[in-house]
């Protein structure tokens, strides 16, 4: 899985992050919790643009994460991966 980062890109882009259907909120999950939860490879391209701040959160994250939103703990599947490019 890959993801194009610019210098807007945050954690919940990145984690994901609730919305409205118009009747229901939603959980959109976000490609680094995707490629946890799916045992994929996730490549950061364009890693450079990340502040400083979200590259030391992210590489954080590459063990458990707990949604706040969903009160889920997302156990990073074997074969996860994170590629900064």
């Amino acid at each position: 899985m890959m993801h194009t980062c610019t210098d807007r890109t945050d954690l919940d882009e990145l984690i994901g992050n609730q919305h409205w259907d118009g009747q229901h909120l939603l959980f959109h999950y976000g490609p680094l919790a995707q490629a946890m939860k799916g045992g994929e490879e996730l490549i950061l391209e364009h890693s450079e643009t990340l502040s400083p701040l979200l590259r030391a959160k992210v590489g954080f994250l590459l063990g458990d994460l707990f949604i706040d939103d969903t009160s889920e703990l997302i156990h990073p599947h074997d074969g996860f991966r994170l590629t900064l490019r």
